[in-house]
């Protein structure tokens, strides 16, 4: 079964006014599905990720990250 890394980048904190990881920009409950999401829809979370941070921030302020496929 093929997964994505998580979008973690160790900046946890959840705003109260979008309810979005600050980090990441998933919400509470894709941070505790993610291991349980299909590749499928990791990678529709992963797109989302990138339109709310251009939507928040007016940019995405995630780190760059490779995207690796990993193999169970």
């Amino acid at each position: 079964m093929e997964k994505l890394l998580s979008p973690c980048i160790s900046v946890c904190y959840i705003s109260n006014t979008t309810g979005f990881c600050e980090g990441c920009f998933r919400t509470r409950e894709e941070i505790s599905r993610w291991r349980y999401m299909s590749f499928e829809e990791q990678k529709r979370v992963i797109k989302k990720l990138h339109e709310r941070g251009e939507t928040n921030t007016g940019r995405s302020t995630r780190r760059p990250r490779s995207v690796k496929r990993v193999k169970n």
